[in-house]
């Protein structure tokens, strides 16, 4: 019991830490949650930008550019004023000025094009966007004009081309893979379990194997078997911890729909594998690591990289051969093909049945592996006693 209690009271001192992965956690998944679940626009609308044209040329062009981009586009006509157009554009009063230097006309009544200058807001992507609708705008009536047609029929072809209604449909960005937000949601559980696993079990068993902790635990009167059973209950107690946090997270998430999902009781059963494979982790770091500082890079690599190979964070179906044949040797990635399959089931089929426990069944492994590797390197370790001097008996 005492060794119990010593796990969370170190556990205590580094609440800040593991609080931390816990909100990464949260926000992550919330987030992305609300990004990848299709509630974003369901249609479509042309953005209108504030133009003004400067007519330097003095003839009809100004007015045809009016006339053909007017039907998207407030488009004005004004003279040059640096200051007010600079003044204009500073406010977002305009996105774009547009100066039509002297001889356009002429020259586009050639079919040739003469370079315009312009004004606009540095950066703006409407403004680029803008350019090209323009440069395609001449480019079409300079064909046309060299192909015979006077520029007034050019304009009204144009016109016509210009006012047809196009219709657009609006395509669902949403991974297929990552299903409801419940499914999604439990996606990003990995990396809570593998971060604060490591972080919290190799930062405690860190302290209580450092030298003068551990010989002094040696030298007690506890036998071995009794500190290794407590310290095991600390560690399982620790992981229900996590494992109760994701599961009422995740009810206060749906709004308590989660609760007669008939899927609740296998995405349970991907997580708790999980749960293990993480504290197996944190076990082996805190028992291999020499100092904090290691642990916490152990933390930040380990963490990152198992969730990216294992479809964590990105998406499959991005892996080349080469990357999918290395993903495929992580248990992150038999979780995410689980926790797929888990949210888009129908039925419950044994085929079902058999790939979820066979696929959960590779976190389980790794964890047990994980903790008879640890076991066998501590147990390689020699046992370091502390060197008491006795008191000298002097005799009268």
């Amino acid at each position: 019991m005492r060794v119990f209690k010593s796990f969370f009271l170190i556990l205590n001192k580094y609440k800040g830490t593991v609080f931390i992965f816990f909100a990464v956690f949260m926000s992550l998944s919330l987030i992305m949650a609300k990004v990848n679940g299709g509630g974003g626009e369901t249609s479509f609308q042309q953005d209108s930008l504030d133009i003004a044209i400067v007519d330097e040329d003095d003839g009809t062009m100004a007015d045809q550019i009016r006339e053909y981009f007017g039907t998207h586009d407030q488009v004005t006509k004004m003279k040059m004023d640096r200051d007010k157009i600079t003044d204009a554009l500073y406010w977002r009063r305009l996105d774009y000025v547009l100066v039509i230097p002297e001889g356009a006309g002429k020259t586009l009544a050639q079919g040739e094009i003469l370079e315009f200058s312009c004004m606009k807001v540095p950066g703006y992507f409407d403004s680029a966007y803008f350019e090209a609708e323009l440069q395609m705008y001449l480019q079409k009536m300079a064909a046309l004009i060299k192909n015979g047609v006077d520029t007034d029929a050019a304009q009204q072809q144009l016109m016509r081309l210009q006012q047809k209604e196009t219709k657009v449909c609006m395509a669902s960005f949403v991974n297929k893979n990552q299903g409801d937000m419940s499914t999604r949601f439990f996606l990003y559980v990995p990396y809570l379990f593998i971060a604060v696993g490591i972080s919290g079990i190799g930062l405690v068993l860190l302290r209580i194997n450092g030298k003068e902790v551990r010989e002094r635990t040696e030298c007690g009167a506890m036998p071995m078997k009794k500190r290794v059973m407590g310290l095991t209950a600390a560690i399982l107690v620790y992981g229900l911890c996590m494992y109760l946090f994701v599961l009422v997270a995740a009810v206060v998430i749906s709004g308590g729909n989660i609760l007669t999902d008939a899927r609740l009781p296998w995405f349970a059963v991907n997580i708790f594998a999980m749960l293990l494979f993480g504290i197996s982790l944190g076990f082996f770091t805190g028992m291999t690591v020499k100092n904090s500082d290691a642990v916490n890079g152990v933390v930040n690599v380990t963490s990152l990289v198992l969730c990216f190979l294992g479809g964590v964070f990105v998406p499959r179906q991005f892996f080349g051969d080469g990357v999918m044949r290395v993903a495929k040797l992580f248990p992150t990635y038999w979780y995410v093909v689980n926790n797929e399959m888990i949210g888009a089931m129908k039925n419950v089929t044994q085929s079902f049945v058999r790939n979820v426990l066979i696929q959960s069944v590779v976190s389980v492994g790794y964890a047990l592996v994980l903790f008879a590797v640890t076991l066998v390197i501590v147990s390689a370790r020699p046992v370091s006693y502390t060197h008491l001097t006795l008191p000298t008996i002097c005799s009268v």
